[in-house]
């Protein structure tokens, strides 16, 4: 009969400790794939960041994922990145603007390359990577030259699905530890994507989550457990592929230590498969003889001593005991139920007793930055703020059984305060002494938002007596100011007339100067001529003359006549010209003209000055592009770029080119270019060029307003646009389209452009 009831006991032991097993194995392999699957849902909830975007920049995502606050609360990953899809043509571009992307790092990265470097259609470059640290030799790296990795994106890419790496080694980990990413495609906005070559077609990128497996099942397996479980995990291959050899990812034994445990039990082994990112996971599960599954052989032995006292009993503690177990596995059910319930919601739910926490779910766990079971055993006030020890427990019970309500502010493990909204009450309505379940709920963002509230209406308030005080000066001010505008008003009328009379002056000097040659070869050859005919009379008065001489008088004359007419055409020329500039920027009426005509004419003008800076001008102007416009204006303009730019673009040279040239944008409007090869501008002068009253040369002959005048004509009075672009060392280009028929100015014309037109 002992023997029996020895046996008996060892029976129902056997199992109790076979159910324990069973329901640990179940726990680990469900807190698994539900750690897992919170991972996952953080990738599909920054794949809807971008699905809503559009395009998301480096400081975006970083200041999501920190938003998220992922290394307090799920610590077991290694890096959040973000893998850029990069045709080849356009890998060194994207690699030059990764380096210059200073909107996280303040220097940019400059020393960011793709690696390896490989030949290929299509790159996967990993182009941000949060942390950073520890993780910089993954920054940069080509997915496409790793085929374990290339197979997992292209999976990805044509199911639109979170798909897992099998078991890699991280470039990041020098320790060759098990790894794997799970990835999921990002694709560009309004696409479809409705079948795998439209997915491709739209695929952008993946944002991947990595891991270490150790670390990530450190997180979930209490590492107690494993003193007497042991836990293998294997990879088993693509969900869609024939069931390959097994990889393995994780063993217990090297990760905990197997030192002082005891024998595998050989009836306490089982498998369970869990589906991570398309990929089967195999876990394998052992039970190890000692204080988990062991036998109690004490109990035994005494139960075996006390067996003849106790038979009369044993059919009656059989029956209690079938109803003990099965109330317990539906308690144990049950409970099991109720702490997953508790551990999936986003409050803190937490169970206090004499200034103690005896237990608490991982929400509160998380939301205060501990880890799991760090908060089981330590007092209330370890979430207090200093200030708040020397009060009373805010967590103590009602005597009344009373629900209690209350907003206070915690403390996290790292210091950082929390405000929190806070529901209580007893275990026990009839006994506080059993303690308080408080039901904790993060409030922080909507103190921020009231602060912020205050702080606005504050500030408000302040705005609003300024503006009252500020209000009493308005009109003054506004008198003021109409008095300095006009000040200001015939101040630039001076000054733009004194521009004008100088480019004026300037042109006389040069037509002045360009007159000179071809009169002075009429005077010089009209005196020779005097002198051969004087000449020729003294001969033919002797009567003396010859044939031979009368010939060579003749040709003498015709050659005299051929350069006096030549020299005074030029100079009709030069006179032509300048009378038709001259009437052009003094009436500056509306009328039909040909560009060429005008180009030519102000080229003319300015010819002298031209030669003696030593600059070349080259004209490609095509003839027949007729204006119906302000000739007077395109050649003030004209004037004043090559004013500027003798002034400005050749200085410490010896000479130049100048470049005008024309051609026709469309049918109502033409493109007139004036560029030089002279020393440029820098980025301050280029932004500052049309600004009245600029010029680096002021007080050395620049007035600050030759460039603002172009602009104005050009916008006002011409209708067109310029735009300018020059860089130090490359010379300047100026572009200005001009419409080839501008309308006569109405009679409320603004003050402005008649202004311009005295100009």
């Amino acid at each position: 009969m002992t023997v029996w009831i020895a046996l008996l006991v060892m029976d129902v032991q056997d199992r109790q400790i076979s159910s324990n097993f069973q329901r640990d194995s179940d726990k680990i392999a469900r807190d698994t794939s539900v750690r897992l699957q919170t991972y996952f849902d953080i990738l599909l909830g920054i794949k809807g960041l971008y699905a809503i975007n559009g395009e998301v920049d480096r400081a975006q995502l970083a200041r999501f994922i920190a938003e998220l606050k992922l290394k307090r609360r799920y610590p077991g990953f290694q890096a959040i990145q973000f893998v850029r899809r990069v045709p080849a043509a356009q890998l060194e571009a994207f690699a030059d603007s990764v380096r210059a992307d200073a909107s996280v790092a303040p220097g940019g990265y400059p020393q960011f390359r793709v690696h390896p470097a490989q030949a290929a259609e299509e790159h996967y470059v990993i182009a941000f990577s949060d942390p950073m640290d520890g993780n910089e030799s993954a920054f940069g790296l080509d997915l496409a030259a790793l085929p374990a990795h290339l197979r997992a994106l292209e999976q990805g890419r044509d199911s639109g699905e979170i798909v897992a790496t099998g078991r890699v080694a991280l470039v990041q980990d020098a320790s060759g530890q098990a790894g794997f990413v799970a990835r999921v495609p990002i694709y560009a906005k309004d696409l479809p994507l409705d079948t795998p070559a439209q997915r491709r077609a739209a695929l952008t990128g993946f944002v991947a989550i990595v891991f270490r497996v150790k670390h990530l099942m450190a997180e979930v397996v209490d590492g107690r457990i494993l003193a007497d479980l042991g836990l293998r995990i294997a990879d088993r291959g693509h969900r869609g592929d024939a069931i390959g050899p097994a990889a393995p990812l994780y063993d217990s034994a090297a990760a905990a230590g197997a030192a002082g445990r005891g024998a595998a039990l050989p009836l306490l082994t089982t498998r369970a498969n869990i589906d991570v990112g398309q990929r089967r996971w195999e876990l394998t599960f052992t039970g190890y003889d000692g204080k988990r599954y062991g036998r109690k052989r004490g109990v035994i032995a005494l139960i075996g001593a006390a067996g003849l006292l106790i038979s009369g009993l044993i059919a009656a503690l059989m029956r209690t005991a079938q109803r003990r177990r099965a109330l317990a596995g539906q308690l144990r059910v049950t409970l099991d139920e109720q702490r997953a319930i508790q551990d999936s919601a986003i409050v803190g739910i937490g169970l206090f007793r004499a200034g103690v926490i005896l237990h608490c779910n991982r929400g509160l766990e998380e939301m205060m930055g501990y880890g799991p079971g760090e908060l089981n055993g330590l007092p209330s006030s370890a979430l207090l703020p200093r200030a708040a020890l020397a009060q009373a427990d805010p967590f103590s019970c009602d005597a009344s059984g009373q629900r209690l309500r209350s907003e206070l502010q915690l403390v996290c493990k790292d210091g950082a305060p929390l405000w929190c909204m806070s529901n209580g009450r007893a275990l026990d309505a009839a006994d506080a002494a059993k303690g308080c379940i408080w039901v904790i709920h993060d409030v922080s963002d909507r103190k921020r938002a009231e602060a912020a509230l205050q702080d606005a209406r504050h500030g408000l308030e302040h705005s609003l007596a300024e503006l009252e005080q500020q209000t009493a000066k308005v009109e003054d001010a506004r008198h003021d100011m109409t008095q300095v505008l006009a000040t200001l008003r015939q101040a630039q009328t001076n000054l733009i007339t004194s521009e004008k009379m100088a480019s004026l002056g300037s042109l006389v000097a040069g037509i002045a100067h360009e007159l000179n040659t071809p009169i002075g070869n009429s005077l010089l050859t009209a005196t020779a001529l005097q002198e051969i005919v004087e000449e020729f009379e003294r001969g033919f008065a002797a009567g003396g003359v010859k044939r031979s001489t009368l010939l060579a008088y003749l040709a003498d004359c015709r050659q005299a006549c051929s350069i006096m007419t030549a020299s005074l055409a030029r100079a009709a020329e030069l006179i032509t010209s300048f009378k038709q500039v001259a009437v052009d920027q003094t009436s500056d009426r509306r009328r039909p003209f040909a560009l060429d005509d005008v180009l030519h004419d102000t080229l003319a003008t300015y010819a002298a000055q031209l030669r003696r800076a030593n600059v070349q001008v080259r004209l490609e102007a095509p003839r027949g592009l007729r204006f119906v416009s302000y000739p007077g204006s395109v050649g003030q303009v004209l004037a004043n770029l090559l004013n500027n730019a003798l002034l400005h673009a050749f200085e410490g040279r010896a000479g130049g080119l100048i470049t005008i040239s024309a051609r026709a944008v469309d049918g109502a409007r033409v493109a007139l270019v004036f560029s030089d090869d002279g020393v440029g501008m820098a980025p301050k002068t280029l932004h500052q060029v049309f600004d009245p009253f600029f010029s680096t040369k002021m007080g050395q002959g620049g007035s600050g307003l030759g460039m603002n005048i172009v602009y104005n004509i050009v916008t006002g009075m011409l209708r067109g646009e310029i735009a300018i672009d020059s860089a130090p060392g490359s010379g300047t280009r100026i572009t200005l389209t001009l419409p080839t028929s501008v309308p006569e100015p109405g009679p409320d014309a603004s003050e402005d452009l008649l202004l311009l037109q005295r100009a």
